[in-house]
């Protein structure tokens, strides 16, 4: 239960920090505030009904372990979108898109989903289909080197706790 209020607490901090609306006196402002709680309780009740939450470990540890992988993830990004930039306006592009499969060693879905949302995230290259059964993600990349996933798989293996 105390997950799904944390959940509730840091989806309304979010709404809140991106809408700017709250002032309760102003009647637009009331009305949006509160189509804002009933959208987070929503989403806090639909998370709460699939279930997802118990399924996880300690999330205290999860997002402790995001405020680290977060800042590297946008680094990857960044760097990824020199190379990418670096590739298409070259006078000679070098691309030489490939598909492969990569495997993951994630124990929680939500582990595999961060970690093929993060492939994806990365200019470059795409995740395609996520195997659960043989723990495997197919990924199209735009060139042979961005095959090696393992900085990504390695530091997803940290944030679930499990290096």
């Amino acid at each position: 239960m105390l997950r799904h209020i944390v959940l509730f607490v840091v989806l309304l901090g979010f709404w809140a920090l991106l809408s700017g609306q709250l002032d309760w006196t102003d009647g637009h402002q009331r009305y949006l505030m509160i189509c804002g709680l009933a959208s987070c309780a929503l989403a806090t009740l639909i998370v709460k009904r699939v279930g997802f939450l118990d399924q996880e470990g300690p999330l205290g540890r999860f997002l402790v372990g995001a405020l680290i992988y977060v800042p590297w993830l946008l680094w990857q990004i960044i760097k990824s979108n020199v190379d990418v930039a670096r590739r298409i306006w070259s006078l000679n592009p070098d691309i030489d898109p490939v598909v492969f499969k990569a495997s993951y060693d994630m124990k929680s879905s939500l582990g595999a989903a961060v970690y093929a949302n993060s492939i994806t995230l990365t200019p470059g290259t795409l995740s395609i289909e996520i195997d659960t059964q043989k723990k495997e993600i197919m990924i199209h990349a735009l060139h042979h080197t961005n095959k090696d996933t393992k900085a990504i798989h390695d530091r997803v293996l940290a944030l679930e706790g499990k290096q």
